[in-house]
């Protein structure tokens, strides 16, 4: 009954009138994904093991993409092909390589079976835990195991509610194995229908990631230069929600500090959004400068640097001094926090952090603050000023922040996933 319920409001759902925002994009991708994903299978699928790699969006490809490094250096036979639902990651650098990467496909039975067939994974792995039904049950039904890596699924998520529990009970237990962030998600996804037996408490792989990759400066040239003329509040990932807290807290911080400065990084970096930010920041008597190039010119006495480009903010965190995490106006939308505490970096986020393991565990330690609900642009000044004041003070909060972070995580799920995977190609 459930999944002939989500059968009915998916097929509805794909076939509403849509707008413009980034559900219109997804569901238009995907709506032509099937067809490009059965050529792909009938014309250049080649024989021998394949890894289908689901990854969200550019946080989950990010932190299964040491999971693929290893699992290729282990067995360079193994190909993979790479999906996505959300725009974000259309757009985004690759994190790994992929003989085919497009969004996921309808979660429709008919064109679910028939990518499946065409396309013929050995294994199906998802990153995080965006397990689409029709996917997994259609994977299950044909034999091919269904991994997830670096699992999480927050306390108040949908599908933990009465009304959904049913239909994700039957797409769990259609999991092969999981490999799961922390010890709560672990319980979480046994609650869930994951049998006890498959699942393991791995570590998240993102951790791995942070840790593991080099700084690419090269192209930050300008922006180097500049971030050397004073101490620079790195804001990643920025929501609209964060920007009156943000832009007002570092009016009055400029004013008091002569050398502090702040590099906007937005979540989506569009011309519309890099625009408005340069209105407000002008508002309020800032003078803020845009950057989008490796060629743009970075004035020395600009206080204020808005990002209009993609793909490039865990390289500047690395010239600064602490960083603003953004999303954390929004329940469950923090955005990572692990990228600037691999730097060491104090951070700073809005108050609604707590589904997120990774800033319970900075708070924890003294490696993160919060901010409070109400006087939250006041608290951000007042914080900023602190670390600006204090650098000791600063760069023990920042080695906090980095203690934790735990490797270990990729080579295990590696591991699990060998296991999963045949010797040579499956046969039809």
């Amino acid at each position: 009954m459930h999944l002939r319920l989500y059968r009915l409001a998916s097929r509805l759902a794909h076939r509403l009138p849509l707008g413009r925002g980034k559900l219109a994009h997804s569901v238009r991708g995907r709506q032509s994904a099937g067809e490009r994903w059965l050529t792909w299978g009938g014309e250049r699928r080649l024989d021998g093991p394949l890894v289908w790699v689901h990854a969200a969006s550019v946080g989950e490809a990010l932190a299964v993409q040491p999971v693929v490094e290893r699992l290729r250096r282990a067995r360079p036979d193994v190909r993979l092909v790479r999906s996505y639902s959300s725009p974000s990651a259309a757009g985004w650098p690759a994190p790994f390589e992929a003989e085919h990467h497009d969004y996921v496909p309808l979660d429709e039975p008919g064109t679910v079976a028939r990518v499946l067939d065409a396309v013929r994974p050995s294994t199906m792995l998802f990153s995080r835990g965006d397990l689409w039904p029709e996917l997994v049950l259609a994977a299950g039904a044909s034999g091919t195991p269904v991994a997830v890596s670096g699992a999480i699924v927050r306390p108040h998520s949908p599908r933990m509610s009465p009304l959904l529990n049913p239909l994700y009970a039957e797409v769990h237990a259609a999991v092969s194995w999981l490999g799961a962030a922390s010890e709560d998600d672990a319980a979480r996804w046994r609650r869930l229908g994951v049998s006890g037996d498959r699942v393991s408490v791995t570590g998240d792989p993102r951790h791995d990631q942070v840790l593991e990759r080099v700084p690419l400066l090269e192209p930050l040239g300008a922006l180097y230069e500049w971030s050397t003329h004073g101490d620079v509040l790195v804001a990643g990932s920025t929501e609209p929600e964060d920007v009156p807290v943000l832009l007002e807290a570092t009016a009055r911080a400029l004013a008091a500090r002569e050398g502090a400065r702040l590099l906007i990084v937005p979540h989506t970096p569009t011309e519309k959004v890099a625009s408005d930010l340069v209105s407000r920041a002008r508002r309020l008597g800032l003078s803020p400068s845009v950057w989008r190039a490796a060629s743009d010119v970075v004035p020395p006495e600009a206080r204020v640097v808005v990002i209009g480009t993609s793909g490039l903010l865990f390289d500047l965190y690395a010239l600064g001094a602490a960083a603003y995490v953004g999303g954390g106006f929004r329940r469950g939308r923090l955005h990572a926090v692990v990228e600037p505490a691999a730097y060491a970096l104090p951070v700073i986020f809005g108050p609604l952090w707590q589904g997120s393991s990774d800033a319970a565990a900075a708070v924890q330690a003294g490696g993160a603050v919060a901010l409070p609900r109400r006087g939250a642009p006041r608290a951000l000044e007042e914080q900023w000023l602190r670390w600006l004041d204090d650098p000791d003070a600063r760069l023990g909060t920042g080695v906090a922040a980095r203690s934790t972070l735990h490797q270990g995580a990729a080579s295990e799920t590696a591991r699990r996933l060998l296991d999963l995977l045949p010797d040579t190609a499956r046969s039809d």
